[in-house]
């Protein structure tokens, strides 16, 4: 019997990379663009650890680290009182805005019915009117309405600024999901909801992911409406209250600071919660096409 030995595959060699003068300009350059928009938070952060003479002293480097500044902003800048308003507000509205946004755009991208093009391009024309051109319309309905220095006085207008953009965005979507999907899902028995939840919802997960990243910025840091419909304190959302706050702490920067990486955080948050689902959405598309 013969003792041969068996050949063992050897691994392939890794191609180098070539670096042309172009390729080595265009990572500087992508270099410095990340540390022009990483600096500014980074400062940001580590001034909120620093005791005031720190910052003055020590405007680059930390010699002392002060977790306190948070604690400060929290209890007594009434950060977390805010925070919990902005949470509730946008929430409830992000919720009303999706569920009123997906089943528009199923019916004007599946469904069809008559006229649905003309209410469409009606729809669209009123993307170019502003916010500014809105405001007292929306002052006197909410005012009419009974719901001024209310909770609602927010979360009405927020819910109606988003609808158009995003019903125009997830209808175009829509039309292009495949049709031999539901006409299946049809065949064995499913109605319309158990189609537009078990079916299509998946597929659209991704523009529904961006859309709800670019209206949770939108409610998150609006500031405007809100400083003319809310002059109850225990309903100021986390922009308005950080007026109050910056006059309050003015000459604190450590505790200034630690309630902007407080107000930072949560926006860094769900767009990373997100655009992970962004991006299992793009690759679950491109398996199954």
């Amino acid at each position: 019997m013969s003792s041969n030995p068996i050949p063992v595959p050897r691994a392939k060699p890794h191609a180098k990379r070539h670096w042309t003068v172009g390729a080595v300009v265009e990572q500087i350059l992508l270099l410095l663009m990340a540390v022009f928009v990483l600096y500014p938070l980074f400062f940001v952060l580590l001034t909120s650890f620093k005791t005031n003479s720190d910052v003055i002293l020590n405007p680059f480097g930390i010699s002392t680290f002060e977790p306190q500044n948070y604690i400060t902003a929290w209890f007594t800048g009434k950060v977390g009182a805010y925070l919990l308003n902005s949470v509730i507000t946008t929430l409830v509205t992000l919720v009303i805005q999706v569920v009123i946004i997906v089943l528009a755009a199923y019916a004007f991208g599946k469904l069809k019915p008559w006229g649905y093009n003309a209410l469409l391009s009606l729809l669209l024309m009123t993307m170019f009117v502003t916010s500014e051109m809105t405001t007292v319309p929306n002052y006197i309905t909410i005012r009419d309405m009974g719901l001024m220095g209310t909770r609602w006085s927010l979360i009405i207008p927020y819910v109606a600024s988003g609808l158009i953009t995003g019903t125009y965005i997830l209808t175009n979507f829509v039309r292009e999901l495949p049709k031999e999907l539901d006409e299946a899902a049809r065949i064995d028995g499913a109605g319309i909801f158990k189609i537009l939840w078990k079916v299509d919802l998946p597929m659209i997960t991704p523009a529904l992911a961006t859309l709800v990243i670019f209206n949770f910025n939108g409610v998150w840091s609006e500031f405007y409406w809100a400083l003319i419909v809310i002059k109850d304190e225990a309903l100021k959302t986390l922009p308005l209250g950080l007026i109050n706050f910056q006059s309050q702490f003015t000459s604190d920067y450590g505790v200034l600071t630690a309630g902007l990486v407080i107000l930072t955080v949560p926006v860094v948050a769900v767009y990373l919660f997100f655009s992970r689902y962004f991006i299992a959405g793009i690759s679950a598309g491109a398996v199954k096409g």
